[in-house]
């Protein structure tokens, strides 16, 4: 007899279901996780019920449905595959220091099942890599190639990030320098846009009804990831009740405005650039709310990530 669907199968649906789950429920679920505003321990007993094998992702009948697939599509998703491989890579390389130096039992608990998540998307984007983009099977070759291809604000807002966590590092019980560098991680990074571009490629995979082995895993670190940025807020909004507001702010007026434009290349946003921003910023604007920050403290932070985005040594030329 086949499971009937019902809402609660995006928690505990396996890789064989995940691309049967109503696109509605998919694009929803993170809030709804959110909303619960769960602790340390709650995530953890989410993350012992929600495993999957990224090596189980079934990709070979997805790679010749890709070969089919219009150019620009094909070009869309290989851009959007690329910044997760790096961003996966990424997230694996620099959160230890962010595990070491968390201030609370509980949390250092949580952040282990989050150090195992972050290796699982890695072996994933590499072997979506591989499978389907027909990569070299080297990540150390790999990297430095897709690093090339990036936009100069998601560079840009990458070397912020790897300053904040060694920062951190130099000093691991510095509860500030920790606070900066999970709002970064946490909030911009993995709350903003990562769960940003995870749904929009699982809404174009569904609209055209194609490759369900990618539209599998990415909803498989969806699903992580909604674990991983509510404990990121529940982390920022301690700290926020424990004074360290500054902090906070400081972190997201340098990074809000290079994840807003992240899709922006050159001087000037193309349209789609336009659009990829208008989406982040309302990413954006629901995370600070989540955070019960000030509606000025709100207000202020749309304010500097609305203001275009300058390349480094672009004010030289004119």
């Amino acid at each position: 007899m086949s499971r009937r669907w019902s809402t609660l199968l995006m928690d505990t649906a396996d890789l064989t279901r995940l691309p049967d789950i109503p696109i509605g429920q998919v694009d929803t679920h993170a809030e709804s996780i959110f909303g619960q505003r769960l602790g340390p321990m709650a995530l953890y007993r989410r993350w012992e019920t929600q495993q999957w094998e990224a090596e189980a992702v079934p990709l070979a009948a997805d790679r010749e449905e890709f070969d089919a697939l219009p150019e620009l599509f094909r070009t869309k998703i290989r851009e959007l595959v690329n910044t997760f491989v790096v961003g996966e890579y990424t997230g694996l390389d620099l959160l230890g220091p962010i595990l070491g130096g968390c201030p609370d039992e509980q949390g250092l608990i949580y952040l282990g099942t989050q150090v195992a998540d972050e290796s699982r998307h890695t072996v994933l984007l590499a072997k979506i890599a591989v499978d389907l983009l027909g990569m070299e099977p080297d990540l150390r070759s790999m990297l430095p190639l897709i690093w090339a291809e990036m936009t100069v604000p998601h560079r840009e807002l990458s070397i912020v990030e790897a300053d904040l966590v060694r920062e951190l590092a130099d000093k691991p019980s510095d509860y500030g320098r920790w606070i900066r560098a999970v709002t970064h991680f946490h909030l911009i990074t993995e709350g903003v846009l990562a769960l940003n571009g995870q749904r929009n490629l699982i809404k174009g995979l569904r609209h055209r009804q194609v490759l369900p082995g990618l539209q599998a895993g990415f909803t498989a670190m969806a699903r992580d990831e909604s674990r991983h940025v509510s404990y990121g807020m529940h982390a920022l909004r301690q700290g926020l009740r424990e004074g360290y507001h500054d902090e906070v702010m400081d972190v997201l007026e340098h990074c809000a405005p290079l994840a807003v434009h992240i899709e922006q290349r050159g001087h000037a946003e193309t349209p789609h650039a336009r659009r990829t921003a208008r989406e982040l910023t309302r990413e954006l604007e629901r995370r600070l709310n989540q955070l019960d920050l000030p509606r000025t403290s709100i207000d202020h932070i749309l304010t500097v990530a609305a203001r275009p985005y300058t390349p480094p040594g672009a004010e030289d030329l004119g």
